[in-house]
């Protein structure tokens, strides 16, 4: 599967050979180290994929990691396996985005806390460097994040009158930050400046139906903005809505047992954004919140499980297995058929750009548009240029360019006054109408 947009933003900033997409206010630099260790040799999707699943399968023994020392070991293996087997965590796995991996160092600081809060002094200190570390890194990922992940665990460190965590969650905090803020003042003015432009980035941080819009998209599709799709098989996105149900009746049940109790609270903080603040719909937004409200939604299922009265005492387990392979089954099907989409859709494009390098576009070369996809130019290998950027002028960077630069616009509209003469190549029809047209510039080598 051929990467999509910000997965090229981000795989862009490290291929060599590759031009740096614009990497915007929002963005952190997290994933992208993450990915730096292959990207760097090679472009090749299919490599990237799978250095990504090896990581996010470190990561999910990582983030379950401090929790094996407080949850029973089926609270522990079934949580794992409800998020686990998420149709938006298998697809996320496999892909270059931070969600999943501050999902993972989410899961990984409440689980670290509440050993800080149980252990002796020497294992403290362990505890108290993992929480450190997994909040940094959620910090690297999406700063914003980390934030409403540190809010939560400083409060219940407060109330159990414990400093030496509030101190260690702001250090953590405040590392995370920093390449953040340092990018801030090389180019965006500021911290403030950037902060500002990267919720105008998100349309506004206001209040907002965000819940409506992730309920839509909870079986599909990846993305909605504006989020004015309708509602369809509502029956199927069930499970969105009885999660934070279970988790709830998970921390009643287990009578306020720090785990779920920890667990339940940061994973309604970490998606408080989300479902309140922002006006369009991701699932991935959610993955933080699922990966904790996962350990408390298993207390409430096993705990109705042994409320069960009959004869038999295999009956509830049974129940239980069931209604977990139906939610299997419904979570395999809806991720066979987004990865079929979004594999189809991803390679089409792709294929329409190397058709492009058949006619001549390759390096050096520039794509212009009025928004120049990414993942266009990770394929091409072409930096862009912006027709809507007052800053930039066709005309004057045609003029500068050196002799044999290729400029090319790849488009399914009507092009642009600015190419007009280019030359007009029709790349792909539909009902005997031309669909994508690409128009091509050589600049006359003068050598």
């Amino acid at each position: 599967m051929p990467l999509e947009w910000d997965e090229a933003v981000y795989t862009s900033q490290v291929a060599p050979g590759v031009p740096d997409a614009v990497f915007s206010a929002p963005r952190a630099r997290g994933i992208t180290w993450l990915v730096a260790p292959v990207a760097y040799f090679t472009r090749d999707p299919a490599l990237i994929r799978g250095w990504m699943i090896l990581l996010s399968g470190l990561g999910l023994f990582l983030a379950f990691l401090p929790w094996a020392f407080l949850l029973s070991r089926r609270v522990l293996l079934l949580s794992a396996a409800l998020f686990g087997g998420l149709w938006v965590t298998l697809l996320y796995g496999a892909q270059v985005m931070p969600n999943l991996y501050v999902a993972f160092g989410s899961a990984a600081a409440a689980g670290c806390l509440l050993l800080v809060f149980r252990d002796g002094s020497t294992r403290a200190y362990l505890s108290l460097g993992g929480l450190g570390v997994s909040v940094a890194a959620v910090a690297a990922l999406r700063p914003g994040d980390a934030l409403w992940l540190a809010l939560p665990l400083a409060v219940v460190s407060l109330l159990r009158r414990r400093i030496r965590p509030v101190v260690v969650l702001s250090a953590g905090v405040a590392a995370g930050f920093v390449p953040w803020i340092a990018e801030s003042f090389v180019s965006f003015g500021g911290p403030l400046a950037r902060w500002r432009a990267a919720g105008e980035v998100q349309g506004g941080l206001s209040l907002a139906p965000g819940f409506l819009h992730e309920f839509k998209t909870a079986n599909g599709p990846l993305f909605c903005r504006p989020c004015t799709i309708p509602l369809e098989n509502p029956q199927w996105a069930i499970w969105w809505l009885l999660l934070p149900l279970l988790a709830i009746g998970g921390v009643v049940v287990s009578r306020r047992a720090a785990p779920a109790t920890v667990a339940a609270i940061t994973g309604f903080s970490v998606a408080v954004p989300y479902l309140l603040m922002v006006d369009y719909g991701a699932p991935r937004f959610l993955l933080p919140a699922y990966i904790l409200l996962a350990i408390p939604a298993v207390e409430c299922l096993l705990w109705l499980a042994g409320r069960a009265r009959t004869r038999y005492r295999w009956v509830p387990a049974v129940l239980v297995t069931g209604v977990l392979l139906a939610h299997t089954a419904v979570q395999a099907d809806v991720l066979v058929d987004l990865a079929y989409q979004q594999d189809r859709q991803r390679g089409y494009i792709a294929d329409v750009v190397r058709d492009m390098g058949k006619l001549g576009v390759r390096p050096p070369c520039t794509m212009v548009d009025q928004l120049v996809d990414p993942a266009m130019t990770f394929v091409s290998r072409c930096d862009t240029l912006n027709l809507s950027d007052p800053g930039k002028s066709l005309s004057v960077q045609m003029a500068r360019a050196e002799p044999g630069r290729v400029f090319a616009l790849l488009t399914k509209g009507d092009p642009p006054p600015e190419v007009a003469g280019w030359e007009r190549h029709v790349l792909r029809e539909r009902d005997a109408e031309p669909f994508w047209v690409a128009y091509i510039f050589r600049k006359d080598d003068l050598r």
